[in-house]
């Protein structure tokens, strides 16, 4: 089997920048807003794998409902570093670097929240803030990303006056999943009224 003794450092250039992409550190949703580039709503309709430039992607095209932050189209295609599955290569060997562990995988029809990272400078690819922490998944009303919330409402601070009742609920939610209308009322207003750059919403630890 192809292992690639570059296979670190490629996975280093397709998450950064930002360097912090390529740790597990915890992200709150102070950080998922304040740290990305784009923030969307939509559902999957493609996800397909290739090699760009000897780098293994896996391509993700959401079509778009609602973008909180970033001037989209009706459609937004990105890519993050690993294929769908093991490839068997033309001259039959086998290329094993799929999609590492903390990254989010897709499936077409995922009903999704996305706070995507800027592009990498040097290989084009993105991915989501905290990695599986900024891709949040919607069953029913209800949204949940790869730790099941877990801390996604802890160690912030922000005026309460400035939120809904419902809101405020959710700022004492710990982990599981969160009502979706609530959570995107919560993030809209956040971008909206730049509570992140204010210092009106910060993280606090």
């Amino acid at each position: 089997m192809v292992r690639t003794g570059l296979l670190s450092l490629l996975l280093a250039l397709a998450l950064s920048p930002p360097a912090h992409a390529t740790s597990m550190k915890h992200q709150n949703l102070a950080d998922l807003i304040g740290l990305s580039e784009l923030i969307v709503t939509g559902t999957v309709v493609s996800v397909t794998d290739g090699f760009q430039k000897g780098v293994p992607y896996t391509e993700i095209t959401v079509s778009i409902d609602e973008a909180i932050r970033g001037p989209l189209g009706h459609r937004y295609t990105f890519r993050q570093f690993g294929l769908l599955a093991p490839r068997t290569l033309p001259d039959g060997r086998v290329y094993v670097g799929v999609t590492p562990q903390g990254l989010p995988r897709y499936a077409v029809g995922d009903d999704v929240l996305l706070f995507l990272y800027k592009k990498a400078s040097l290989t084009g690819l993105q991915t989501t803030v905290g990695l599986y922490q900024g891709a949040f998944k919607k069953k029913g009303n209800l949204y949940e990303n790869g730790v099941q919330n877990l801390g996604l409402m802890s160690g912030m601070a922000l005026n309460s006056t400035l939120l809904t009742p419902a809101e405020q609920k959710l700022m004492k939610k710990q982990k599981g999943p969160v009502q979706a209308d609530v959570l995107l009322d919560f993030v809209r207003k956040a971008v909206r009224e730049r509570w992140v750059e204010t210092g009106r919403l910060s993280h606090v630890r």
